[in-house]
């Protein structure tokens, strides 16, 4: 049984690459890069609610910079089972920075 929902948790996050889309506030103009903190936040509240799997843990490699096409590396932590996801900003407005979370197939 908890082979299969194991199987179950590799398989939603896994399948194609789970993308999901964000928006964080910084509060200041302009925006100050997103602390690798508060990024791990957003994206473990963006990618709990795009999948069925229980995200234990994420955490990012450092801060996110306000800079449209800027990346980070974060690990996602799923029970047993680690994953990449890359991060990319994908629009500033204002105060706000947009970014895109999406699984790495594979790692």
């Amino acid at each position: 049984m908890v082979l299969r929902s194991t199987v179950r948790r590799i398989a939603t996050l896994a399948a194609a690459g789970l993308v999901a889309a964000c928006s964080f506030k910084v509060g200041v103009e302009p925006p100050s890069p997103i602390p690798k903190d508060k990024l791990a936040a957003a994206v473990k509240d963006q990618l709990s609610s795009k999948t069925k799997a229980t995200i234990d843990s994420v955490v990012c490699d450092g801060d996110l910079e306000p800079k449209v096409g800027a990346t980070q590396t974060c690990t996602v932590v799923t029970g047993a089972t680690t994953r990449h996801a890359l991060v990319r900003t994908a629009a500033i407005r204002g105060t706000d920075i947009g970014f895109n979370v999406e699984i790495v197939p594979g790692q």
